[in-house]
């Protein structure tokens, strides 16, 4: 008889999504219409703090603890890939507009905007091999994080924050939709600024803070956010590139306005990130040494009046009719 290992272990783990119609309610065609999502960690999970009283009863003996609101939240780390991030993106910005390419490679371009409203999620972690699921429900995207460069494993990490925990001993999905999963790597990218391609950068990298409003608890929310409101995002990130010119520089010096974009190609799968309206902050290059001086410069993405009306654009190109 084979052994089994007599606890969870990673590796048979899945992770799980279901788009919520109601917030922090599972939906009803969760059983066919969840995602089993590719990932690397996930660390989203329910937290709650005990603080020790200062009651005084007569004696040095501590008295029961008194507990805060329950916090849902944590950060999943996800390969960047062309066909099932699409699901996450759609978790941060919302539906997008789909349609069909206009070429003989039926594939269909997918575009993400920044929009007044998020989806929540219910986030299922399952462990079967010990007959566990743990469902978050009510959970948004409050940060998106991505760098290109490298030679390593491309991911990003959406930090999650959600409403209510709940433990089972069964999945929400008895057929759960499992998307193709096609890896983008790192070098397949390439970074515009202003619309031209740059070869010498080597890394990029992105944070998109929704600017969710977690303080929601409400009396007699038993200590559970009631809601999870959008709020102002802030989009900023660093570009770091060898020090070939004084052209950054001078951009940021001048508060110059430019563009940034971020494009992933497989040939036959694409993933753009656009930063319509983006300035520099203004940074010169030390000396480091004796090898090639590197620059590393800041920048803030924002929506001024550029004719996208968002201030990030994600275009995914692949084989999915719709998300």
């Amino acid at each position: 008889m084979a052994n089994t290992c007599p606890w969870g272990v990673g590796s048979k783990t899945s992770t799980l999504i279901a788009f919520e119609t109601a917030y922090g309610v599972t939906p009803s065609d969760a059983a066919t219409k969840s995602v089993r999502m590719p990932f690397n960690s996930n660390g989203v999970g329910s937290s709650q703090n005990s603080t020790s009283p200062s009651t005084i009863r007569g004696n040095r003996n501590p008295v029961e603890p008194i507990f805060g609101n329950n916090d849902v939240s944590g950060d999943i780390v996800v390969p960047v890939d062309y066909t099932a991030f699409g699901y996450w993106l759609k978790a941060a910005f919302g539906d997008p507009t789909s349609a069909r390419v206009g070429d003989t490679s039926g594939n269909y371009k997918h575009i993400f905007k920044i929009k007044d409203n998020q989806p929540s999620l219910t986030v299922e972690k399952a462990f079967p091999g010990i007959n566990t699921y743990i469902k978050e429900h009510g959970c948004k995207v409050s940060k998106l994080s991505l760098s290109v460069g490298g030679d390593g494993e491309l991911t990003a990490t959406l930090s999650m924050m959600g409403g209510k925990e709940e433990i089972t001993t069964t999945s929400m999905a008895t057929n759960a939709v499992e998307p193709e999963f096609n890896r983008a790597q790192n070098f397949q990218a390439q970074i515009k600024i202003g619309g031209t391609v740059k070869g010498k950068m080597t890394s990029f990298s992105m944070d998109i803070d929704f600017g969710l409003d977690g303080e929601t608890y409400c009396i007699g929310g038993q200590g559970f956010r009631e809601a999870i409101c959008e709020g102002l995002m802030t989009i900023s990130g660093t570009v770091e590139a060898f020090f070939d010119s004084k052209e950054y520089i001078t951009m940021a010096e001048a508060s110059t306005e430019t563009s940034a974009e971020v494009v992933i190609s497989s040939g036959t799968y694409s993933l753009s990130i656009l930063l319509p309206e983006i300035k520099f902050a203004r940074t010169s290059p030390g000396i480091d040494g004796p090898g090639g001086i590197k620059q590393s410069l800041n920048y803030n993405a924002y929506y001024q009046d550029d004719s996208n009306a968002s201030a990030a654009v994600v275009t995914l190109t692949n084989k999915n009719t719709s998300y």
